[in-house]
């Protein structure tokens, strides 16, 4: 008797790719680690660029 080894392929829809890269790209643009959120607040205090502070005070804020 033969036998035959079947290969089976899961599809993945690109509308549901799309929205699995959104969704991760929105979640790390909200939850940055403790490590990095002191970094930011220490370079936060030095910084004497207004525009500079108003960015990363958008990332300490969010």
């Amino acid at each position: 008797m033969t036998e035959f080894k079947v290969n089976r392929v899961t599809i993945i829809k690109q509308d549901d790719v799309i929205e699995s890269i959104a969704s991760a790209l929105q979640f790390i643009s909200y939850y940055h680690p403790k490590d990095f959120i002191d970094a930011v607040h220490e370079a936060y205090q030095r910084e004497e660029s207004k525009a500079a502070k108003d960015a990363m005070a958008q990332i300490l804020i969010n």
